[in-house]
């Protein structure tokens, strides 16, 4: 019964919750809940055997074709994705200028909370994952940026899966901090990238480690 019990403690130090919700992408029918709608142009959810739903996002689109199928969206949402144009010249894509981006929920931040950001990658193309942190502007009464960090998986590679993770403290930074979202974040050089399992986790530090952050 002891070692019964004490299996069970260290599975709960060290498992981790999921704070960020959907974070596999699968709940939903047609997409994500937790996350903004793709555009099917630059940014899709796809199905991988023995994964389920995954992120797909496409840098090397037009960048004038892009732009002008958001405009689109906002008009018409249903409308139907028109087929990618690839310019030759690289520089023309949207990933040299706004990249293709995809934004999860904003959850809430615990104050001195340091949190656990892991993610798995599967392409080689400029990339990022954003944490963005908000707090309550004292005269605006809504919400602005307050603080930003980035995982940057630069050991990815297109046909492998791999897993990429960074610690961080928003309020630790900026005290003021009371939400985080998550944003995956393809860019230059441009390229095609898949995402999976985004997970937000508190950190679980020794007692005589706390002290240090």
């Amino acid at each position: 019964m002891l070692i019964v019990i004490l299996l069970f403690i260290s599975v709960s130090l060290f498992a981790g919750e999921n704070l960020l919700p959907d974070g596999n992408f699968d709940a939903g029918k047609d997409g994500a809940e937790k996350w903004e709608k793709t555009d099917n142009l630059t940014s899709f959810w796809v199905t991988e055997k023995g994964r389920g739903r995954v992120l797909k996002l496409d840098s090397r689109v037009d960048r004038k074709q892009a732009l002008a199928w958001k405009q689109q969206l906002k008009k018409n949402p249903g409308a139907k994705a028109p087929a990618a144009t690839i310019p030759k010249n690289k520089l023309a894509s949207i990933g040299a200028y706004e990249g293709a981006v995809l934004d999860s929920d904003l959850i809430d931040v615990e104050p001195g909370q340091t949190y656990t950001l892991s993610v798995d990658v599967k392409g080689k193309c400029g990339m990022f994952v954003w944490i963005k942190g908000f707090m309550m502007h004292p005269r605006r009464k809504q919400l602005t940026d307050c603080y930003q960090t980035r995982l940057n998986p630069e050991k990815s590679e297109a046909d492998k899966w791999k897993t990429f993770s960074i610690d961080f403290s928003p309020t630790k930074r900026m005290p003021q901090t009371s939400k985080m979202k998550v944003r995956i974040y393809v860019y230059w050089p441009p390229g095609v990238a898949y995402f999976d399992n985004v997970r937000i986790e508190k950190k679980q530090l020794a007692p005589e480690n706390r002290k240090l952050l």
